[in-house]
């Protein structure tokens, strides 16, 4: 299996000008799901996007993208301009960096964008995109 791809997963900001990043989501963070309205409402929406490479993509207690690529699709994700603020409280959320570990990955357009990741056991069940109950 291969590594996600190798980023840091510290921001540096420069200056005194407001740093925004890009994040991708998958689960509940997503525009109209649950912790969308919690957490990321507020944001700037890019838009719909799929990851570059394929990942796995499973419902354990979570929803959550297995740090491995070239295995299962290429997931779809909502992709936002987030804040450091912002950040920060979903870094709180998903309990970053103990269960959920935060990396940067590559786009079906070339963007680069931060991703929440979690090393567990793979399930066997892959999806391609992340749908609640009750949402079509």
């Amino acid at each position: 299996m291969n590594p996600i791809e190798p980023h840091s997963n510290k921001i540096t900001l420069q200056s005194s000008t407001p740093q925004t990043i890009k994040l991708a989501v998958y689960g509940t963070l997503r525009k109209g799901y649950g912790n969308y309205y919690h957490f990321l409402q507020e944001s700037s929406f890019l838009g719909i996007y799929t990851t570059q490479n394929k990942y796995r993509l499973i419902i354990s207690d979570y929803p959550c993208v297995l740090p491995y690529n070239c295995e299962g699709y290429h997931i779809v994700v909502d992709v936002f301009e987030i804040n450091l603020q912002t950040l920060i409280e979903i870094d709180q959320f998903e309990n970053h960096p103990i269960d959920y570990e935060r990396h940067q990955i590559s786009l079906n357009t070339g963007t680069i964008a931060w991703i929440y990741t979690r090393d567990i056991t793979d399930n066997g069940i892959h999806l391609k995109e992340y749908l609640e109950r009750g949402k079509a």
